[in-house]
């Protein structure tokens, strides 16, 4: 167990970690990350077409993860890849064999192959669309988003019920204002989600900074005018738009609860990578930090804080709100270009200004009942949302 960590995230945001924490071990339900494969069958500019390092197919038996998920009460197993539907059949021996919650992170070219009688058993599906037609073809190849909008109009028709979210990956010089406006004003999804993308925050970074600062500018701009429509539906509608990282983080503001990392990685949430080693984040997988065990010889309820966030994040004045956004990022700064980290920060600092400054007026909605409380109740449990973006 890693408790001098956890003792010191404790220190930092007050006693409200520690029932957190105690909950984590009595009442093991955790979300784990299957990685069927490590292929893809698309080629995104901010990605590359899956990962090459080995093994890249799963070298563990059915029953072996069956036997590791077992001893989890409630389990929640997210299908990954790669591209997950690359390997439909092994995904479907995996739902027959293991009694879960389900959920998929998939691009979606493949989902009109997948059988009524699986997608039923989805709560949520995670779809790789990042906007509009152009900004997603321009990303992931011409005729992407029209398949995408195909194929999620088909899974309706066949019975899937549960949260289809857009999750999109969010590089540079894109306009967030208007691409989650785009997604939003769909009716498409429920929800919509994004995350900013690495590779303009890394070492490699492929200008001199200035102009990634000033697109961080803008991007700032466009987080306050999404702010600004929210509440504003909300007053009109009387219904809260399913936009991710406002309504997680507006929870929060509304129960004034400490949160820890939002995505779970390493306290409730871990990938099971497809040689069954165990990582604390479906990124940072090839990084030996991130290795927390193995189904073979770990159980889920002593997997949890073996990897936490450390400084810078430990001591800011948000971290009881953030939670430290990212792992990966946090534990990998000196990979970062100069100012990476900054940057990274300013947008997760603006954002929850923003909300903060947006938190009376909603409260506003609620005590004239035009609002409810569990309207931010939102997600009910970890479902691969990173929530800060």
């Amino acid at each position: 167990m890693a408790a001098a960590s956890y003792s010191f995230q404790e220190r930092a945001v007050g006693r409200g970690f520690k029932s957190l924490r105690a909950r984590s071990y009595s009442m093991v339900a955790m979300h784990y990350h299957v990685i069927l494969t490590k292929e893809c069958n698309l080629n995104c500019n901010y990605c590359g077409g899956g990962s090459d390092s080995p093994p890249k197919e799963i070298q563990y038996s059915i029953s072996d993860l069956s036997s590791f998920v077992s001893q989890d009460e409630a389990p929640v197993i997210e299908f990954y890849g790669g591209e997950p539907l690359l390997r439909i059949g092994t995904m479907e021996k995996i739902m027959d064999a293991i009694h879960a919650r389900f959920v998929i992170q998939t691009n979606g070219m493949f989902l009109d192959r997948v059988k009524p009688q699986y997608l039923e058993k989805f709560h949520s599906i995670l779809v790789s669309i990042d906007g509009t037609k152009e900004m997603t073809d321009s990303n992931r190849s011409s005729g992407v988003y029209d398949k995408i909008m195909q194929n999620i109009s088909m899974i309706r028709q066949r019975g899937f019920s549960g949260d289809l979210i857009a999750r999109m990956t969010v590089p540079q010089d894109t306009d967030i204002y208007d691409n989650v406006l785009h997604l939003a004003n769909l009716k498409a999804f429920d929800h919509v989600h994004w995350q900013l993308g690495f590779e303009m925050f890394w070492e490699s970074g492929l200008d001199d900074g200035a102009g990634l600062e000033n697109w961080i500018d803008s991007y700032n701009a466009g987080i306050s005018s999404l702010v600004d429509w929210w509440v504003e539906e909300m007053a009109q509608t009387g219904k809260v738009p399913g936009i991710v990282p406002f309504i997680g983080v507006m929870k929060s503001l509304l129960c004034g609860a400490p949160s820890r990392l939002r995505c779970g990685s390493g306290i409730d949430f871990f990938t099971i990578m497809p040689d069954g080693r165990i990582s604390a984040c479906p990124v940072s997988i090839d990084f030996d930090f991130s290795v927390v065990g193995s189904i073979h010889n770990a159980a889920p309820a002593f997997l949890c804080d073996k990897a936490c966030v450390g400084e810078p994040c430990t001591s800011c004045d948000i971290f009881n709100i953030c939670g430290g956004r990212c792992l990966f990022v946090n534990r990998a700064q000196d990979m970062l270009r100069k100012n990476g980290y900054t940057l990274i920060c300013s947008t997760v600092k603006h954002l929850i200004r923003e909300l903060q400054a947006a938190a009376p007026r909603i409260r506003n909605l609620i005590d004239s009942g035009v609002l409810e409380r569990k309207d931010f109740e939102y997600p009910e449990f970890n479902k691969g949302c990173e929530i800060i973006p």
